[in-house]
């Protein structure tokens, strides 16, 4: 479920901004691609631990 995740949040925010060649406010965009980056990597982090609990247990 949280690698769906990442992959929606990809679609919604990242994708978008990476598609956009020259925009009229790069700030914006930048802090938009900035953080869904952010946000990806903590639930990839999040879907990692609890894969690796699973194989625990």
């Amino acid at each position: 479920m949280l690698i769906v995740l990442n992959l929606v949040i990809f679609m919604l925010f990242t994708q978008p901004a990476n598609a956009i060649l020259q925009p009229d406010d790069w700030e914006t965009l930048r802090r938009q691609w900035k953080y869904s980056h952010a946000v990806n990597a903590a639930v990839a982090l999040l879907a990692f631990g609890c894969t690796r609990l699973a194989s625990l247990r």
